[in-house]
């Protein structure tokens, strides 16, 4: 995507925060690992206020347009930039513009051919990269009920279901705060075990999210920590999924989930 408007001093560090922070995950490089943002400069060397923000999956892009477009910046800023303007990039644009990205991913691809050891980098970043999607994308359907496959009888027992844990006016307010909750709550369950998913039902009043471990141990370890326990001000109810609860979330949301093909 493009973003025009920029502050003249901004960092590529700054712009990657911004715009991960809201939209999803930016493309990294291979070898250094740095965020895959381009800031263009003028004929003196100076940065003009543009930049080039390669993500890792196309519906972050929509999203850092529905969010970021026409906002400001650094929030507040007295005499600041202005408002950014946030567009995809076009085919002509791409063919002109990111022809130097283009020759580096090129170049890594090359040197992956070639070499084992750029080969298990390349593994390793992509998986890296998709451990971090599962903050941004709901990877089960929209209900529990529409797996076809109950939790209970002789099935491990990996998803909780956890009450109480948001309320509906943070997201009626703050649209982008959802990701701050999803994030809020890997961090906590993480200390348990390896999370592999968090869903936000948001169309829910009791603010419910559902939490799936790679091991049923730390699914009830969860139970164990989360019921009854304070989050956010709230009482935590927190159970194992019996696989057939039918949460609701917004359409939107499982739109775009079917669209990743998750």
């Amino acid at each position: 995507m493009y973003v025009t408007g920029l502050p003249h001093d901004a960092t590529v560090d700054e712009v990657a925060q911004v715009f991960s922070r809201k939209c999803g995950v930016i493309a990294e490089e291979i070898d250094s690992g740095r965020p895959r943002i381009k800031l263009y400069t003028d004929a003196k060397g100076d940065f003009k206020g543009d930049a080039l923000i390669v993500f890792f999956k196309a519906p972050s892009v929509e999203m850092a347009i529905t969010l970021l477009d026409d906002t400001e910046f650094r929030f507040g800023e007295l005499g600041g930039s202005g408002k950014m303007r946030v567009m995809a990039a076009d085919a002509s644009y791409k063919k002109t513009k990111v022809e130097e990205a283009g020759n580096a991913v090129a170049k890594d691809k090359e040197r992956a051919k070639s070499s084992a050891r750029d080969k298990m980098k390349i593994i390793k970043k992509t998986q890296k990269l998709d451990a971090r999607l599962a903050d941004w994308d709901d990877d089960v359907p929209s209900t529990l009920q529409e797996t076809g496959t109950g939790l209970g009888g002789n099935r491990p027992q990996k998803v909780v279901i956890l009450k109480h844990m948001f309320r509906l006016q943070e997201l009626e307010e703050d649209p982008a705060a959802i990701l701050d909750i999803k994030e809020d709550i890997r961090e906590e369950c993480a200390k348990l075990g390896e999370v592999t998913n968090v869903v936000l039902y948001d169309l829910e009043e009791e603010g419910v999210a559902s939490v799936r471990f790679r091991e049923e141990d730390a699914a009830r370890a969860c139970v164990e920590l989360m019921d009854g326990r304070s989050f956010a001000g709230q009482t935590v109810v927190a159970y194992l999924s019996e696989g057939k609860e039918g949460f609701k979330k917004s359409k939107k949301k499982q739109d775009e989930g079917d669209e990743e093909g998750h």
